[in-house]
């Protein structure tokens, strides 16, 4: 099984590399789960806001979720735009921005 950083670049020499605040890599498949498990749970949030569900808290527990592994990953620049985006939700008024904007995340993951 191969491993990869949240790029998707694949790892020839672990040893090199600090990967996570813990000192180690994770699988593939790890990752891949925690991806597709992520997408789904940005994804609730259009269905939420059309049929009046909380929302906000669904976007809170992503957002924790994001941050989290934020500093997992030691920071990666390319948390700062999802987490831009997601932060952002809040302040959307139009529903087809906020569908938009969501779309955006679920393609920055």
């Amino acid at each position: 099984m191969g491993y990869i950083n949240l790029l998707g670049i694949g790892l020839e020499d672990m040893a090199q590399q600090i990967l996570t605040k813990y000192e180690f890599c994770f699988p593939q498949e790890s990752i891949e789960k925690n991806v597709i498990r992520l997408t789904n749970q940005i994804w609730k949030l259009i269905p939420m806001r059309e049929n009046n569900e909380d929302w906000e808290k669904q976007l809170d527990t992503v957002i924790i979720q994001i941050t989290g592994l934020n500093k997992i990953f030691l920071y990666s620049p390319l948390f700062l735009e999802l987490l831009s985006k997601l932060e952002g939700l809040n302040e959307i008024r139009s529903f087809e921005l906020y569908r938009k904007t969501v779309f955006e995340c679920i393609n920055l993951i």
